[in-house]
């Protein structure tokens, strides 16, 4: 058999990279889809699975729901970064992708509150429980897994593409209502209809799992954990517990996409002019818009560092959402669309490069634990909580700009941590901690009067 010449070696290590990329892209697709579903459908799901009689009631109930999942997301966070260092990172990322889907489609088969009463809303809790167990141990390995097998020039650009996935698979859940709105009348819509999206998801795991079977782990991570010998929580607070707690702050930047894709259909209806089949329109718009840019701000976190474009994203949610808010409110739907795109400026510009902070300051052989701590502090308080909170505030305080202001209050605590992040673009993976001593050392040497940096 002829010896591989080096142009077919460096073909094949292309294409098996590609292979990857796409398994673990399409599975974070898949999960997204599904996490989406229950924001978009909050009406129709409010109206199944409470009482009737109380719309309002049983609106906040649902969104209580909805930050609920974050408790059992942030124990899934927990759960599979610890599963992921111990026995690797395609096992956690298969596990969760099945788990997602069967708690998605069980969505979709739940008996009404008129039919079982309150078996309904359990049922509804526990599977919702059961997702966001999922969905954390997803968004906590994918990312780990794609910059793990990045170089280091090329990892914000790679492990951007998780949120390019996560951008589609909103998209493709948005597009699922719309089709199904236009396929039936909206009586038929809120009775079964929407149940048909929730549905999809059992097929679509199985696709998700099939591709992730073939994967291998990262050769950074099976040279660490060659060494170790057991991993744990304690074992990563030690040793990366400020960068655990700053990372997690800096997904307060994240807090615009989840208000905006949960509530903001909902703030329509309620403070302008738009049908709820519109409503449910304009969030299909505004992310079709976001999808190129993700690539793009990881190229940008490549050149000159991920802490100019959090920084960035922190300031445009400062300027831009309050006129956001104020223009959706004002008018029909033009108005919805060009409000949602002044609020929605800095989601790239934050979603772009969070993946690939949110994994680089953790050594390897604990940074799947590490980051699944963080995700657990930073998804439950910056992203479960506000929308049940904004919610809170415009029904019951009457404040129709709440949004605007949780925001901005959860993206300046977003910006004073993404500052202080080092410059993670020359961090080696496989030797995290020394350099990031390496970093602090040459700073303080060029802050000290007479010394002359080599």
């Amino acid at each position: 058999m002829p010896t591989p010449t080096t142009d077919e070696r460096d073909a094949r290590t292309r294409s098996s990279r590609r292979r990857t990329v796409g398994a673990v892209v399409l599975g974070h697709f898949i999960e997204v889809y599904d996490m989406a579903l229950y924001g978009l459908f909050v009406a129709p799901i409010s109206t199944a699975f409470f009482p009737a009689g109380n719309a309002e009631a049983a609106l906040i109930a649902t969104f209580a729901v909805f930050g609920v999942s974050f408790l059992s997301r942030s124990a899934g966070s927990l759960f599979f970064g610890v599963m992921a260092d111990r026995v690797g990172r395609r096992n956690a990322m298969m596990t969760s992708i099945l788990l997602v889907g069967v708690s998605t489609a069980g969505i979709g088969l739940i008996p009404t509150y008129e039919t079982a009463a309150l078996l309904s809303p359990i049922l509804l809790v526990l599977c919702r429980l059961l997702q966001g167990f999922a969905s954390g141990g997803e968004t906590t390995v994918a990312p780990v897994f794609l910059g793990e097998y990045a170089s280091r020039r090329r990892r914000g650009f790679l492990t951007s593409f998780i949120s390019a996935a996560g951008n589609l698979g909103t998209l493709a859940a948005a597009a699922t209502g719309v089709i199904i709105g236009l396929a039936v009348d909206a009586r038929t819509f809120d009775d079964w209809g929407w149940r048909v999206a929730f549905l999809i998801a059992a097929p679509l795991a199985l696709v998700g799992l099939y591709f992730r079977y073939g994967l291998e782990e990262p050769p950074a991570y099976e040279a660490a954990r060659a060494g170790v010998k057991q991993v744990s929580i304690g074992t990563a607070l030690r040793r990366s517990w400020r960068m655990i707690l700053r990372v997690s702050c800096v997904g307060a930047l994240g807090t615009t996409f989840y208000v905006m894709f949960v509530y903001y259909p909902t703030y329509l209806v309620r403070e302008s002019d738009l049908s709820a089949g519109q409503a449910r329109v304009v969030p299909l718009i505004l992310i079709s818009m976001l999808v190129v840019f993700n690539p793009l701000v990881g190229l940008l976190g490549d050149r000159f560092g991920r802490r100019v474009p959090l920084v960035l994203g922190g300031l445009a949610s400062m300027l831009f959402v309050l006129p956001g808010f104020l223009v959706a409110r004002g008018g029909g739907f033009t108005a919805a669309v060009l409000g949602g795109m002044l609020i929605l400026v800095s989601v790239p510009l934050c979603l772009g490069a969070i993946h690939a902070a949110a994994m680089e300051f953790y050594p390897t052989e604990v940074r799947a634990t590490a980051g699944g701590i963080a995700w657990t502090i930073g998804a439950f308080v910056f992203s479960g909580l506000p929308p049940l909170v904004v919610n809170l505030l415009t029904t019951q305080a009457g404040w129709p700009l709440s949004p605007a202001f949780v925001i901005m209050g959860t993206a300046a605590i977003g910006i004073v941590a993404a500052w202080g992040l080092p410059d993670s673009r020359k961090i080696r993976l496989e030797s995290v901690e020394s350099s990031i001593r390496e970093q602090r050392e040459t700073a303080e040497l060029r802050q000290e009067p007479g010394r002359v940096t080599p």
